[in-house]
């Protein structure tokens, strides 16, 4: 073979080798500007149940779904606070309390629940270890105080459904700073749950005991994801990926609790690395997570319907299909 011959090839081979290369690069550029944006909002400052998100956010799980998601904190916002911006369309998909998102979707806010993180709310009321109350009877001339949302929405059933006046409890709306004022001693207790708040009352410097809603008649309210029903409509693909995604997130954070802490911290420079880790260990622990993952109780949603209709005051929740509360349609068959 002539010199010019195998210049020829040489050049040849390199220019196809550049080719490939520049290809891959536009390939990679082509799937960045592919990404179909979404956001996703908090129900309250990052706890346990909002890492599963930031874990499948680091891991790049929904980039390989195709979706760009923005995480956002719930700050004082809570479950009631995230369901008005869903019912308003302002984000893609939000995170509430099960009973929030029926009582919203009965009053007509547009949104529908499309997987939970976990089944189990262990909703309840923190209390201060000197407080006498063992009882749901025992909350007669006591304070409590709550945040005005999530377990705060569930109060006044659960004394209703324990026989207890409810002008003889006095409630306090303390919003962020509830577990502050039963520190501080200017109520009795606060309305919480029983496996991240245990871990900041704690840190706080108080063992608080722990009366559980559903050891006094009222049904589990774990932690959902809500759409409003524009994208339940029009847009059901995102919604796949989103799931598919997330739940892969809720498997990677409950396989290494350390890593998922570390990722939540980079993500959220303010939070306490500390702190995340012990709530993640509680959440474990208490077996939180429902199986299948993102599964929903349709009996827990009845439950929390028909609790609705009669101690909210809210008959026509009744005659409600439980298909305008929720679906598990969006969960793989697999």
């Amino acid at each position: 073979m002539s010199t010019t011959s195998r210049t020829i090839k040489l050049v040849i081979g390199l220019l196809m080798i550049f080719g490939l290369v520049l290809f891959s690069e536009q390939c990679l550029i082509f799937n960045a500007h592919a990404q179909e944006k979404a956001s996703m909002r908090f129900s309250w400052l990052v706890a346990s149940e909002h890492i599963p998100f930031i874990v499948a956010k680091e891991k790049g799980f929904y980039q390989q779904e195709g979706i760009d998601v923005t995480l956002k904190e719930g700050m004082g916002l809570g479950s009631t606070g995230v369901l008005k911006l869903m019912g308003a369309n302002e984000e893609t998909f939000g995170m509430a309390q099960t009973n929030s998102t029926v009582k919203a979707i009965v009053n007509e806010v547009p949104v529908i629940q499309i997987m939970v993180v976990n089944s189990i709310g262990l909703n309840g009321i923190l209390l201060r270890p000197d407080s006498g109350i063992k009882t749901p009877k025992d909350l007669i001339g006591k304070t409590i105080a709550g945040s005005g949302s999530g377990v705060s929405d569930v109060f006044d059933a659960f004394l209703e459904i324990n026989n207890v006046p409810k002008d003889k409890v006095k409630y306090v709306a303390a919003g962020t700073a509830r577990l502050e004022a039963m520190i501080a001693g200017r109520a009795d207790g606060s309305l919480g749950n029983g496996f991240n708040d245990p871990v900041s009352v704690n840190k706080m410097g108080m063992n608080p005991n722990f009366l559980a809603f559903k050891d006094w008649g009222v049904p589990e309210a774990g932690n959902g994801v809500v759409v409003h029903l524009d994208t339940f409509k029009k847009n059901p693909e995102l919604i796949r990926k989103f799931v598919r995604a997330s739940l892969k997130g809720i498997k990677a954070m409950m396989e290494n609790l350390e890593e998922s802490a570390n990722i939540a911290k980079k993500h959220f420079p303010q939070v306490d690395r500390d702190t995340l880790l012990l709530y993640l260990k509680n959440f474990k622990a208490l077996n939180m997570i429902s199986e299948p993952l993102g599964w929903q109780d349709p009996k827990n949603v009845e439950g929390l319907r028909d609790m609705t209709a009669k101690y909210d005051k809210l008959p026509q929740a009744k005659n409600m299909p439980l298909s305008k509360f929720f679906t598990n349609d969006f969960l793989p068959k697999n």
